[in-house]
């Protein structure tokens, strides 16, 4: 690892508050299986086999599993089964991994071969989530599960909160867009006004525009959350949804 790359996964610690989490396995968290691939089919030799990040992959989804059944366990008392496992498959989707992911600008540190990276990899949903999911398992491997779980919380818990289960289980831009397209033949138009806050934790204000005038503002943690809010707002103005 370059010292440049050291300094790199240390941005992130220090962003995230990750103190005590090895440089080492970050590192391995962050690296996409391309760019080992890459180095061993041009003769490379590595040292370590398991460079890329599938097997911590393998081990943060399991741990990320356990630590929001346990919020959700604990936030819910009253909750049946049913409730509870809606709201974890809401949570652990490649979706809300991925969002939480650009949140943390992930593909910034993302390690990959040329290839990858030139087919928009750094970009792609599923690269995203998977380094997250291996990012998990990196700090529980390196600072146990205490300071796991306050990471988990820390970044998952708007999509575990009693407001926000109506809100994201539903892809409410494409209902809106069906709906606008099938009656008025137009599509709706979202634009950021503004972001607020530092680079690790913004806040985004934006517009919804129908037919070309503004029809409502929302501000949520990311661009794409708050047009999915956006969107949510104006079905629920205009009676076009329940809740």
């Amino acid at each position: 690892m370059t010292q440049e790359r050291k300094a790199l996964i240390q941005k992130f610690i220090d962003l995230h508050n990750l103190h005590g989490v090895s440089v080492e396995i970050l590192h391995q968290a962050l690296t996409h299986k391309s760019f080992s691939n890459e180095i061993k089919g041009m003769g490379g030799k590595i040292a370590n086999i398991e460079l890329s990040n599938q097997r911590l992959e393998f081990l943060g989804d399991a741990i990320l599993g356990l630590c929001i059944a346990r919020t959700l366990y604990d936030l819910f008392p009253d909750a049946n089964e049913g409730e509870l496992t809606k709201r974890k498959s809401m949570a652990v989707c490649e979706p809300t991994l991925a969002e939480i992911g650009e949140n943390l600008e992930i593909g910034t540190y993302l390690l990959m071969g040329k290839g990858e990276l030139q087919t928009g990899g750094v970009e792609r949903a599923s690269n995203i989530a998977d380094a997250l999911e291996a990012i998990i398992a990196g700090i529980y491997l390196s600072a146990g599960l205490e300071k796991t779980m306050e990471f988990i919380v820390k970044f998952w818990i708007g999509y575990l909160e009693e407001s926000q289960v109506a809100m994201f289980s539903i892809d409410h831009k494409s209902k809106l867009q069906e709906f606008l397209v099938k009656t008025k033949k137009i599509r709706p138009e979202y634009k950021v006004l503004s972001t607020s806050g530092p680079e690790h934790s913004k806040t985004f204000l934006v517009a919804l525009y129908i037919n070309g005038q503004e029809m409502l503002q929302a501000t949520s943690n990311s661009r794409k959350k708050a047009e999915q809010k956006a969107a949510y707002d104006y079905l629920k103005k205009n009676k076009l949804i329940n809740g």
